[in-house]
């Protein structure tokens, strides 16, 4: 009977590691920018990366530090290209759970050169105090949506649910780009006083609480 318990514990105890493991949520986020230059127009670059068998986003929020200057929605028109993306994820069917809970391992597909567009925001959004809507255009894994909210004196967030999509699962590596200009506008605008500034977000997981922070201090030059 003890031998039995003992087997029995074991048992458990590795359930629980298994679990564990793959309950681990820790992508990874980074920025960059183009040119580092006081009221410079750089395009930014948009890092996010996810090891196999993590817990899938389900949120995101990307944070820009006040000083810098981005457009509102009406100097944009609706249908405009802001810039590109690249997907590298786990696609197909084996995505889907089975029925202990596994995340079983799939082939990766990359979706190249998708776009990433303004869009016009609604009376609604208007009304809550959304700037702009860009919209991550992922097709045919997900399409993001962002509501730009802030000022040149509080800072800027973009922020949007990632739809769920039971084909694709980590690994996943998205790299995205907001291009310098739209047509004549500028989209990013450099502050004025030289220093460090800091870049930032958050990432959510569908699947528990957890809500990881990134940072990542940016020095502006004269």
């Amino acid at each position: 009977m003890r031998k039995a318990l003992v087997a029995i514990s074991a048992a458990l105890m590795v359930a629980l590691t298994a679990a564990a493991a793959l309950a681990e949520y820790s992508p990874t986020l980074e920025f960059k920018l183009s040119d580092t230059k006081v009221l410079a127009n750089p395009s930014i670059s948009i890092k996010v990366a996810q090891d196999a068998d993590e817990e899938e986003l389900g949120h995101v929020t990307l944070t820009i530090p006040k000083g810098f200057n981005l457009p509102t929605d009406e100097a944009i028109a609706t249908g405009t290209v802001l810039g590109t993306a690249d997907l590298t994820i786990a696609a197909g069917p084996a995505c889907r759970n089975d029925a202990a809970g596994q995340i079983p391992l799939a082939p990766s597909a990359t979706i190249p050169d998708r776009q990433i567009l303004e869009l016009d925001r609604t009376d609604e959004q208007a009304d809550r105090g959304v700037i702009a809507v860009w919209v991550v255009d992922l097709k045919p894994v997900t399409t993001i949506p962002l509501e730009l909210t802030g000022s040149i004196k509080k800072g800027w967030k973009l922020d949007g649910d990632i739809p769920a999509n039971d084909q694709t699962c980590p690994p996943l590596v998205f790299d995205g780009t907001i291009a310098a200009k739209a047509g004549e506008v500028s989209i990013l605008t450099n502050p004025k006083k030289p220093g460090t500034y800091v870049f930032g977000g958050f990432l959510s997981s569908t699947e528990s609480p957890t809500i990881t922070e990134f940072k990542t201090p940016i020095t502006i030059t004269k």
